[in-house]
């Protein structure tokens, strides 16, 4: 059997999924109209639609890397330290008994 991925080897007219017309085409019903709807194939025989490469391993220039991603304030305190904030915050004010002190 013949699928979209496979269907770059084959002309139009062998497409098992359009027969060769371009289109897929079906009646659909739709608040008591029964209307036509039709859409390019998706084998690539349509002038328009057509499966995206990188859903078929073909990608010409494809990234093995991901983008670094922006870094936000979790990321600086997972690298500065717990030692470093909790140094920080003790001189600020804050110790370890206001943190069991019920608020009143």
């Amino acid at each position: 059997m013949r699928t979209a991925e496979d269907s770059a080897r084959f002309r139009s007219d062998d497409c098992m999924l359009c027969e060769g017309a371009g289109v897929l085409t079906w009646q659909q019903p739709q608040l008591g109209v029964l209307r036509t709807v039709e859409v390019p194939c998706p084998a690539g025989c349509g002038a328009y639609w057509k499966h995206p490469c990188s859903e078929n391993d073909r990608v010409v220039d494809g990234r093995d890397e991901l983008p670094a991603r922006q870094e936000g304030n979790v990321a600086q305190a997972n690298r500065i330290g717990a030692d470093f904030i909790r140094n920080a915050l003790e001189l600020w004010g804050f110790t370890q008994d206001d943190r069991h002190h019920p608020k009143g």
